[in-house]
């Protein structure tokens, strides 16, 4: 009893002290225009000697002199010098960060109650987890070629080091464990406060839920750590390809789809070239390369370091290294089959494509359509040539100086490391199954569905994007000669999300159909799309444009609309998508003018009749 009493009067005791600081007022003196603490009875405590002053807090106050901020008790001792450009408040740790300007840069560090620096003031960035008991914090790091580059390493209270400045934002700690971003490759893992990576840094996602993980790995594969770190429910989305691999070397990363380069050429954009000219004219004859291309195979031309010195390698004057050119063969997945060209050079540039000089024995032209006519052979004018001069890796490859040295940046090597990935990879969600109907609308589909235009495929050349000017009386399209379609893909546990463009590859063989279908939208009758006034069922329609493989199988979504807009001389236009599909009768051309075309309205009974 009498140890709770004891205890209870250092309590009051306690409080009466931060009490008396709180009672404290800052007061400007009229004579010396400089600021002091005074009591409530208006009696100097601290004398005036500041030039601004502030409340006491926590039993400390921040002062200022000369411009330059300072911490005292209340007593007036100072606790922290004046020579900061800003304090914060001390949290419930004893911890607070203060702030030093050297020109333009803000430098900041964490002190303690007792004045001391836990850490330097040299940090660009400072986040303290007071649960974690762990602080984060950025500084520059030399860097290889790249000069200083900020990074976030990780500490403890009393300023030891955990992490040494690796990471290229602050890790999220909970429990303990600590979900962080490599600023060597731009890739998620898991850390712990002890300094062990539980995790390595190889996932393009990761997300706590209680003490696992959901993670998402590079090739696109999901699954969870429990809380001992073992993996279970590993999934693999489809569609997913194995991605042009910069090797960690800038002029690899810089070069990715310079021209040819890391681009996936097929069987029909990828051929043997013999070449015949005249005075006025080049022309090529092209045909198929003895390759085996097995069912849907692509080729990667890639820079490579050259230790041999072979015919046409390009200087790289940076690093003073060699390159050639390689044609490697993949599977559809983009895994490794063969080296078809150990080296190689691009030759020279037409309006077409690229030539590229297969180990000194063959000409091989890689056209920049990606779907050129699948036929064995053909000439082609090749106009607009030039060639290249391969004696450095600018004039061989087309990458230019400022793009390679920006690969050394880590910061700039982890964008195009993204852009590579997801430039590979874009709209794999699209090759998800469509979600299935509910069994009461089954019914409603299929008869809905019975219409020839569910029923008719369309092929390469009829479906394109296009532009719409719409008017009272007519509809005028401007058409593209491709298919492009954006693409948002959406992972959820852990939560990652990529965007971009993608010219849709219509098969090896130009083989692949786009089909349309109806999908039920969830909601009811208010929701936008195609309203159900035939069957009555008070539902609502979109219309689902798909890929499918040339036996008819669905190989991937492509674009999902809420209704046709403009239906007229056997054209289908889909104005938000800037799709139209046109039938066997329409020529390859650049315009096309719908003359009295009125837009559809998006009932199901409008539908039927196309």
């Amino acid at each position: 009893m009498k140890l709770k009493t004891i205890l209870i009067c250092i309590g009051l005791a306690s409080l009466c002290i931060s009490a008396a600081g709180q009672d404290l007022k800052p007061v400007k003196d009229r004579d010396s225009k400089l600021f002091g603490y005074q009591d409530k009875s208006k009696n100097w405590v601290i004398p005036p000697s500041y030039s601004a002053a502030k409340r006491f807090n926590g039993g400390f106050a921040i002062v200022e002199v000369q411009g330059q901020k300072g911490l005292i008790n209340e007593s007036g001792a100072w606790v922290l010098k004046p020579e900061y450009d800003n304090i914060e408040k001390f949290d419930k740790a004893g911890l607070c960060e203060v702030m030093r300007k050297e020109g333009k840069t803000k430098y900041r560090g964490v002190a303690n109650t007792s004045g001391e620096l836990v850490m330097p003031v040299e940090f660009l960035a400072i986040n303290i987890s007071r649960n974690e008991g762990l602080i984060m914090a950025e500084r520059s790091v030399e860097v290889p070629r790249a000069g200083y580059k900020p990074m976030w390493g990780v500490y403890d209270v009393d300023g030891n080091e955990v992490f040494a400045p690796q990471f290229a934002s602050s890790p999220s700690f909970h429990n303990g464990r600590g979900i962080a971003k490599s600023a060597g490759n731009g890739l998620m893992g898991v850390i712990d406060r002890d300094g062990e990576i539980l995790l390595p840094f190889d996932y393009l996602a990761v997300s706590s839920i209680g003490n696992s993980f959901e993670v998402l790995s590079s090739d696109f594969v999901s699954c969870t750590y429990d809380a001992h770190m073992f993996k279970s429910g590993e999934y693999a989305y489809p569609g997913y390809v194995a991605p042009y691999d910069p090797a960690g070397d800038p002029v690899r990363a810089a070069a990715w789809h310079v021209g040819p380069i890391g681009a996936r050429l097929h069987r029909n954009n990828l051929k043997l070239v013999s070449l015949g000219h005249d005075s006025r004219s080049r022309n090529a004859l092209c045909s198929d390369l003895r390759l085996d291309w097995s069912y849907d195979r692509f080729v990667r031309l890639e820079p490579f370091p050259d230790e041999e010195g072979r015919p046409g390698s390009m200087l790289d004057p940076e690093s003073n290294t060699y390159y050639t050119v390689k044609a490697i063969l993949y599977e559809k997945d983009g895994h490794f089959v063969q080296e078809v060209s150990r080296w190689g050079w691009l030759e020279a540039e037409c309006n077409d494509g690229f030539l590229y000089n297969a180990e000194g024995a063959e000409l091989w032209i890689a056209l920049k359509d990606i779907n050129t006519l699948a036929v064995p052979s053909f000439t082609l004018p090749l106009s607009g040539y030039k060639q290249l001069d391969h004696s450095d890796i600018y004039g061989g490859l087309g990458v230019r100086s400022y793009d390679v040295g920006r690969m050394y940046d880590p910061s700039g090597a982890i964008r195009r490391y993204d852009e590579i990935r997801e430039g590979e990879n874009v709209g794999i969600t699209s090759y998800l199954p469509r979600p299935a109907p509910e069994l009461k609308m089954v019914r409603a589909l299929d008869n809905a569905m019975r219409s020839p235009l569910f029923r008719h495929p369309y092929r390469m050349g009829q479906v394109l994007n296009c532009k719409v000017h719409a008017s009272e009386t007519s509809v005028d399209l401007d058409m593209s000669d491709r298919l492009v379609l954006p693409f948002a893909d959406e992972f959820r546990n852990p939560h990652f999300t990529m965007k971009g463009d993608e010219e849709i590859f219509w098969g090896p063989n130009n083989a692949r159909t786009v089909r349309l279908s109806l999908e039920c939208v969830e909601g009811r009758g208010d929701t936008a799309g195609i309203k159900d006034d035939v069957l009555g069922t008070n539902r609502t329609f979109c219309i689902v444009l798909s890929l499918h493989e040339e036996d008819g199988s669905y190989l991937r979504t492509l674009a999902v609309a809420p209704c046709i807009d403009f239906a007229s001389d056997d054209v289908l236009v889909f104005e938000k998508l800037g799709i139209a599909l046109l039938g066997r009768g329409h020529a390859k051309t650049k315009k096309i003018s719908l003359k009295d075309t009125r837009r559809i309205p998006a009932v199901l009974s409008e539908v039927n009749k196309l």
